[in-house]
């Protein structure tokens, strides 16, 4: 996919490469990769100068910089595009959710880019804290197997509520989704269940929920007052959701600790002072409960498992968290729209590379060792090693090979996930459903 053949067809056509020229697009790609995989802001200057140290070809700047045009756009999406269809992934543990096809977790990073990109990237503005250009990238992938499943880049204006929408046809049977509550509609819900897709979600403060029995409208006020009394940490009611069409749903609900209820109490306040509003007592009383919906039947999935499994979601935002603080994905230097566009899509090319070849050595070992990789540690050395990671990809079989067993040896020098005392831990999760299912 990266040798000097396929780059050039695909540039031939995506109207990139017209016209016989020095400056080939394997050295226009090699170049866009070194830019990418740089921490600091690296100058057409720099481009120009790893040119020349790497083909001897003399380029100015300025012809750098012109080489930085729609059709470049087209053909660095197209790259990405053939890195995600092409990825190479295997199931993590055989035995980690089996009855699942694929365990799906997605949602959004946001981050604010130079007002010049408004129009490519239209952001909220005019709020507190918003931006006029904001940039949304849309990540899922799969946690048995790490394969990416969507990555989008979009504008910041497009929310998750929409995007979950518009991509509700990708979700397959027997599928579990876990998102957040920003991707909450019940509408999509209810299209998952029809598919024979399965999922856990937070439920909408804006969704009503109803008894089985009598019909009547739920009252978390209520709800909340008589746990307190009769001392329930937790439990599960089966309830239909929604006003018109009612969709029958497993609930769960916790109590959550004191300081996260105060610490919800003051955001909402905040948000309604803004707007003149007062909080109603019955929307004081969620503040004081987790409350989960989900279609997965109880003898598949216990209350304290749902609780559990939706914490697989924060993996996705130490994900995130990798990106920026080793790739520095948000620290993009302000630069027109065709050259910031081709570095973003270039910096999500090694993250997918690089995702690659922690998730499949990460299951090696894993299966091996019964240890597991830390993604941090790991990213941080393939960044480290960005000559190592561009011999595995343009180099002969032999070679690459080679490379990667190099790079293979050196991950697996501690580069091992830590454990940290008094917290329910990945590690923990995986064990126990693994366990169970083996049983």
């Amino acid at each position: 996919m990266f040798s000097d053949k396929d780059l050039q067809k695909v540039a031939g056509e995506c109207g990139f490469y017209k016209k016989k020229s020095d400056f080939m697009p394997t050295m226009f790609f090699d170049m866009l990769l070194y830019c990418a995989s740089q921490t600091e802001a690296c100058s057409l200057e720099q481009a120009s100068c790893m040119v020349y140290d790497k083909y001897r070809l003399k380029i100015s700047k300025q012809a750098i910089d012109d080489r930085f045009n729609n059709h470049s756009v087209i053909f660095v999406k197209e790259i990405l595009r053939k890195a995600l269809e092409k990825q190479l992934s295997k199931v993590f543990a055989p035995f980690f959710l089996p009855e699942f096809n694929r365990i799906r977790i997605k949602d959004a990073t946001r981050f604010n880019v130079s007002d010049r990109l408004s129009n490519n990237y239209p952001g909220s503005g005019g709020s507190k804290g918003a931006s006029n250009a904001t940039v949304c990238i849309q990540f899922e992938y799969d946690a048995r197997s790490g394969k990416i499943l969507s990555l989008d880049i979009t504008s910041g204006r497009r929310n998750d509520h929409i995007d979950a929408k518009e991509t509700v046809t990708r979700v397959d049977l027997g599928d579990l989704v876990i998102r957040d509550l920003g991707y909450y509609s019940l509408p999509t819900l209810t299209s998952f269940d029809k598919s024979g897709a399965f999922f856990i979600s937070r439920f909408g403060s804006k969704t009503n929920a109803y008894e089985i029995q009598t019909q009547e409208e739920i009252s978390f006020k209520k709800l909340y007052a008589t746990m307190i009394k009769g001392q329930i940490s937790r439990m599960e009611k089966t309830i239909y959701a929604g006003k018109t069409e009612r969709m029958l749903l497993r609930m769960i609900i916790e109590i959550v600790p004191i300081e996260v209820y105060q610490k919800r109490i003051r955001k909402i306040e905040e948000v309604n002072k803004r707007f003149g509003y007062n909080t109603s007592d019955e929307y004081k009383a969620r503040c004081h409960l987790n409350i989960f919906i989900t279609n997965v039947e109880a003898e598949d999935l216990s209350i304290a498992e749902v609780l559990k499994l939706y914490k697989l979601r924060w993996q996705i935002e130490l994900m995130f968290k990798t990106w920026k603080s080793i790739s520095k994905l948000d620290e993009i230097q302000p630069m027109k729209y065709a050259r910031y566009t081709c570095l973003l899509n270039a910096k999500l090319i090694l993250i997918v590379i690089n995702l690659q070849i922690i998730w499949n050595l990460k299951t090696y070992y894993y299966v091996n060792t019964g240890k597991i990789l830390s993604m941090f540690k790991c990213f941080m050395t393939l960044q480290r090693n960005f000559d190592a990671l561009q011999e595995i990809l343009r180099k002969k079989r032999k070679k690459s090979e080679k490379c990667l067993l190099r790079i293979s040896k050196l991950l697996s020098a501690n580069h091992w996930k830590e454990k940290r005392k008094n917290r329910y831990n990945y590690e923990d999760l995986l064990d126990l459903f693994i366990c169970k299912s083996i049983i």
